[in-house]
């Protein structure tokens, strides 16, 4: 029975070990994984971002992978590592690009559009809602020429 207790108590310790150094390992791959979802892949045929790409082989996420572990290992935060990764690309990479200069107005123009389209709404509303005008009365004179046509149409059958 005592043989039993030490083996487990030595195979429970191995296991949290291992447990430890996968929990690392993780930890390393979800910082990696979480930057690579604000970079873009640039693979030819690619939409997704370095994150995500599911190409077999695929040329750019594995160099920026290759890259960014470095940088992770030597304690770089995430803004610093996006940094040299625009230095290195340019724009082009970053999934979202930063609401500065003209990239603010794509971030603004659905809300603009968004409120021009509601005052449209609003004036067409109020423009449905008025009351129409009511027409002008007929004058007497008018009634004595239809009068007279309707004499002269009845005198033609």
């Amino acid at each position: 029975m005592k043989r039993f207790g030490t083996a487990s108590a030595g195979v429970l310790v191995a296991l949290s070990l291992a447990a430890q150094t996968v929990s690392t390992g993780d930890k390393m791959h979800g910082r990696l994984r979480a930057i690579g979802e604000k970079l873009k892949c640039q693979c030819t045929p690619c939409s997704y971002t370095v994150g995500s790409c599911n190409m077999l082989n695929c040329h750019f996420r594995d160099e920026v992978n290759a890259q960014i572990r470095p940088m992770l290992t030597a304690g770089l935060d995430e803004t610093a590592i996006l940094a040299k990764m625009r230095e290195k690309y340019g724009l082009v990479v970053l999934a979202a690009p930063p609401a500065e200069g003209f990239n603010l107005l794509g971030y603004l123009m659905p809300f603009l559009a968004l409120a021009v389209g509601l005052l449209v709404v609003r004036q067409v509303i109020l423009r449905w809602r008025r009351p129409r005008p009511t027409p002008a009365p007929v004058s007497p004179a008018i009634d004595r020429f239809r009068d007279q046509m309707e004499k002269e149409l009845a005198d033609l059958e």
